[in-house]
């Protein structure tokens, strides 16, 4: 897992150390069931090709160029509302039933339908690209728009990484010492845990665990029904949860 974290930072552009799977730009809130949907790779979001392309396009640059003039993505695309594609990573895909402001009767979604408005969310899409690419099937998707795109990102981050940037120091350490903090046992660990943050809002792998473990707890209804408002779409009736963070980067 870190070997992979460390591969996406230099591909992104940031410093060895410096990429937050907790970030709040790799957070999208939903009802418990819907984001069991997401933990399942049932769905994904995926980015217009115009974004998909500067994406690819930074990628490529950071691996040609010199490793220190590498651009980081998340300058190229700054933190803000991206439009998505909701897409189904099956061939059985799931029924979404929506109800629109106005209306008293549901109707079925159309994912990734071209009549369908894309979404508007806050998270960032180099993390939507990691988590989509990871479950993408020729025989599924391959017709669609953003099959190439897509595959064109995964198989850049897939480049060797030079050794000089493995050996560099790693950000967070360097910032925990600049503030006179102490590495404590966990940060000195060798393990997956060094990948989340000492301030998370969940401070140790095990809380991750307990949200995934919650989540995989939640029944898989046969049929969603999600409502839409001129906003959020929450009711206080529905139960939401935060689907973060991306850890599907092990077989990138």
């Amino acid at each position: 897992m870190k070997y992979q974290v460390t591969k996406l930072e230099f591909c992104w552009g940031i410093e060895k150390g410096e990429l937050d799977l907790w970030s709040p730009l790799n957070c999208i809130s939903v009802r418990a069931d819907v984001a069991r949907l997401f933990l399942d790779w049932e769905l994904a979001l995926i980015p217009t090709n115009e974004i998909l392309k500067k994406l690819a396009d930074t990628i490529e640059a950071n691996i040609d160029g010199h490793i220190d003039q590498r651009r980081s993505c998340f300058e190229v695309l700054p933190p803000g509302e991206y439009e998505y594609d909701l897409v189904p990573l099956r061939m059985d895909p799931p029924n979404l039933l929506v109800i629109e402001d106005g209306s008293t009767s549901p109707r079925k979604l159309e994912l990734a339908s071209p009549h369908h408005p894309r979404l508007k969310l806050d998270v960032h899409p180099a993390f939507a690209v990691i988590h989509g690419v990871y479950k993408l099937y020729p025989d599924i998707h391959k017709s669609q728009r953003y099959y190439d795109p897509m595959l064109r990102v995964s198989m850049l981050c897939c480049e060797r990484v030079p050794r000089e940037f493995y050996a560099r120091p790693d950000f967070r350490t360097l910032r925990r010492h600049a503030s006179g903090q102490k590495d404590d046992q966990r940060s000195s660990e060798s393990d997956e845990s060094e990948d989340i943050p000492a301030d998370a809002d969940y401070p140790s792998k095990d809380g991750a665990i307990r949200i995934q473990s919650w989540l995989k707890a939640v029944p898989k209804p046969g049929l969603i029904v999600e409502q839409v408002s001129g906003k959020s779409g929450r009711s206080e009736a529905d139960s939401f949860t935060d689907v973060w963070p991306n850890t599907s980067m092990e077989d990138i």
